[in-house]
């Protein structure tokens, strides 16, 4: 009897965070899309990341607070890239900086990180290509959080979390292997900073996506490991591809209400997945994010999705076998792994 009732109850909370997730999730995009914010996937992604699991709505003053954050993160790359094409070493050498501290301040949670990373070393790459395109991205990447921050709070409102305690017996942690963080950072600028200098110096447009990519997966040192690499680029390739179909859906019906019906119908089989309880929940959460992220990166492309369709694919695999490939090579020169005969 109190079994079926705690399942009962275990459904009911699992079932009101799909709700939430889902309508949150999506209605950001939606607003965003009907005030016309460039790249409205940006929002859904960050709804998605105040909605994840074990996630508690954000006040007011954490929420100004990420705003103000947010931007002086963006403002940090825009006066990187006023600079980049007068003082180029100088620039470099920042950058350099900037990549290895992303990997070494180890403390600061992973999806700040990435931010930081991306935002510093995406937008002096754009103001290469087109000098305002910067500004406008920091202000659209306001702007969506923003909105990302009012969904979130009013889903929370509607579908609120229940405050119970979880009496689940601890269990045993693994121990898990010591790893030096200098080397690990070091690593990390060592395949980093090729990709960066490749792309400020040639410049290649339609190659934005493997850059993000590279990005992306490159934030983790041990991804060349087979199981987490595993995981991370099955849910990678999972969500870039998922985003690829559903762009190209689009072109062939170009019809608001089929946009709606798409994203609907491909966020509620991801978040079913997010809170199911399985296994494979974070290769689906990491997938959604990489879903919307796609999404708006081909969206903001001049090139037509079927004809670049493939050479977007390639993209992606481009991006995972130079991450792998270059991680293993360097780990064999410097390997960060903390060793029993090392330690004190």
């Amino acid at each position: 009897m109190l079994d079926s009732e705690a399942i009962n109850i275990n459904t009911t909370q699992q079932t009101r965070a799909i709700i939430r997730c889902l309508l949150g999730v999506v209605s950001a995009l939606l607003i965003a899309t009907t005030n016309n914010v460039l790249l409205p996937q940006i929002s859904a992604i960050f709804a998605l990341m105040l909605l994840d699991k074990g996630k508690n709505a954000l006040g007011l003053k954490k929420s100004l607070a990420a705003i103000i954050g947010l931007y002086i993160l963006g403002l940090f790359g825009l006066v990187i890239g006023g600079f980049v094409q007068d003082y180029v070493l100088e620039t470099l050498f920042i950058l350099a900086l900037v990549i290895f501290w992303s990997f070494r301040l180890v403390k600061i949670p992973e999806p700040v990180r990435l931010l930081f990373l991306i935002l510093t070393l995406l937008l002096p790459f754009l103001s290469l290509t087109a000098e305002p395109l910067g500004d406008l991205i920091l202000l659209d990447m306001v702007l969506n959080l923003a909105i990302a921050l009012g969904v979130t709070q009013l889903a929370f409102l509607f579908f609120p979390e229940p405050s119970t305690v979880d009496k689940t017996p601890d269990k045993k942690e693994e121990v898990e292997p010591a790893y030096n963080l200098n080397k690990i950072a070091l690593n990390g600028l060592f395949v980093l900073m090729p990709a960066v200098l490749y792309f400020y110096f040639f410049r290649p447009n339609a190659l934005v996506l493997t850059f993000v990519f590279i990005l992306i997966l490159g934030l983790d040192p041990l991804i060349y490991k087979s199981k987490k690499g595993l995981v991370l680029i099955l849910a990678n390739v999972l969500g870039g591809v998922s985003g690829i179909i559903a762009y190209n859906l689009l072109t062939i019906t170009p019809t608001f209400f089929f946009y709606i019906f798409l994203t609907f119908v491909i966020s509620l089989f991801f978040t079913y997945q997010i809170f199911s309880g399985k296994k494979t929940v974070p290769i689906y959460a990491i997938a959604f994010r990489t879903f919307f992220l796609v999404m708006g990166v081909i969206s903001s492309s001049s090139d037509s999705a079927g004809d670049t369709m493939v050479e977007r694919l390639f993209g992606i695999g481009m991006a995972v076998v130079y991450v792998v490939l270059a991680y293993k090579v360097v780990t064999y020169f410097n390997d960060p792994s903390i060793y029993e005969s090392e330690k004190v």
